[in-house]
């Protein structure tokens, strides 16, 4: 897992300006992301630093938490930026087209 601060979330995502989480792979500017709670989608539009490797969850996001707000170091950070339902609908076709999904991938 790859912990990050992350900057750019919407409050009804993010409640807070400090909002750490983990990815299961090293994210790259373009990526979605997707918060099942709301539907919203965000694109990783920057990157810095590498991440906090590790077992992910709380106990790596509480130790950047720490180091940020704590130590007043500088931690890893991903940028992203939310998509409209019109993005969020042409990167879903884009990606339709660039690759083909099995019945496991499909949702409702």
């Amino acid at each position: 897992m790859f912990t990050y601060k992350f900057l750019g979330l919407s409050i009804e995502d993010a409640p807070t300006a400090y909002y750490y989480g983990s990815l299961p792979a090293k994210p790259e500017p373009g990526h979605i992301l997707v918060y099942d709670d709301t539907g919203n989608r965000y694109t990783v539009v920057r990157i810095e630093g590498e991440g906090l490797v590790g077992d992910g969850g709380y106990p790596d996001q509480k130790e950047l938490a720490w180091t940020d707000i704590g130590q007043g170091k500088t931690v890893p950070m991903v940028w992203v930026q939310k998509l409209d339902v019109k993005e969020r609908l042409r990167k879903r076709i884009v990606k339709e087209r660039s690759r083909t999904f099995d019945a496991k991938e499909m949702r409702p």
